[in-house]
């Protein structure tokens, strides 16, 4: 081989070299991220759409799923690495994937009246389901939901007639008489809010703090690329701060996505709270109000035989939530 042509293959070989090096450098600073139908999740789709993770050096990859129990299979399955999800969602991915229990790195929302158990309006009271058909999700949070409405009156879920389906599903069941009532949340149920065909029985707002939506990632990413984690982080406060700062197009897009109007959009808001910044230590510390939600919902789920009583919680990261 002819010196010029020896020194032109080396270049060549490094040069592809260098470029397969860049692709597997991309491929590594992605993150897929699991979301469901929920109004504060689409922060996460706002950021994605504006390219603020770009501005952190890395892809969001931001993948919609049609129940909370497709997209915890997803997560429990290795499929997304980080998954924006319930407590009650995120205690369920420790049952079905040990491995994969979730690490907790940011408290995104409380529902305040976003989920809700709906019914037709001849029933006045949680108490006179029993007996009657209610669908809901097949997920920890939907059950969860439901017994604490049920609890005060005596029943439990074995005095429904229970049947479970997709959320969207379910809405059309409950419209053609099909189902007495539904536990759902917003943006499904907001078409029913206000409609005298239809009465809220019970709602999150009725039991503060138990019904929040955290950030969490799996073990291995937190692992491997905690820089990640850091920069995953840094997009939901982006996102937050441009909503803000540009409030009618951050709505418009987020509503468009949902297929649901602005003014629609603009009322689940209201049944939404987010906590700032500078509470993350405190609602993540060992002894904080996760935590003892975390530890209420093990208890109320395992005496209801929901879930198993060697069941491992989601830990907690606030050192990652700055």
């Amino acid at each position: 081989m002819k010196p010029a042509r020896w020194w032109f293959t080396l270049a060549a070989l490094a040069g592809a070299a260098a470029l397969a090096a860049c692709g597997l450098l991309r491929r590594e600073q992605q993150v897929r991220l699991a979301i469901v139908d929920w109004p504060a999740y689409e922060y996460f789709y706002l950021a994605s759409r504006k390219g603020l993770d770009q501005q952190l050096g890395y892809r969001l990859q931001v993948d919609q799923f049609g129940s909370l129990q497709d997209q915890r299979r997803a997560f429990s399955r290795g499929n997304v690495e980080a998954i924006a999800t319930t407590l009650p969602e995120a205690i369920a991915i420790c049952r079905e994937a040990p491995l994969r229990c979730p690490r907790l790195v940011l408290v995104l929302d409380e529902s305040h009246g976003a989920d809700q158990l709906v019914a037709a309006a001849r029933w006045r009271s949680p108490r006179e389901l029993k007996g009657q058909r209610v669908g809901l999700e097949r997920s920890v949070l939907g059950e969860f939901l439901l017994l604490r409405a049920l609890q005060p009156h005596g029943l439990s879920l074995s005095d429904l007639t229970l049947r479970y389906d997709g959320p969207k599903a379910l809405m059309a069941q409950l419209l053609s008489g099909s189902l007495d009532a539904v536990v759902s949340y917003s943006p499904h149920t907001d078409a029913l809010v206000g409609d005298p065909r239809w009465r809220v029985l019970f709602s999150s707002r009725e039991i503060p703090g138990e019904v929040v939506d955290v950030l969490a990632v799996s073990p291995e990413l937190e692992r491997r690329h905690p820089s990640l984690v850091g920069d995953l982080v840094a997009t939901w406060w982006a996102a937050r701060a441009l909503a803000a700062q540009q409030p009618q197009a951050a709505v418009a897009l987020m509503a468009q996505r949902q297929g649901v109007s602005a003014q629609q959009f603009l009322r689940s808001q209201r049944l939404i709270r987010y906590p700032d910044q500078a509470q993350q230590a405190a609602l993540l510390a060992v002894d904080g109000p996760v935590q003892s939600t975390l530890q209420l919902l093990q208890q109320q789920m395992r005496q209801a035989n929901r879930l198993p009583g060697d069941l491992k919680l989601p830990t907690l990261a606030p050192e990652l939530a700055r």
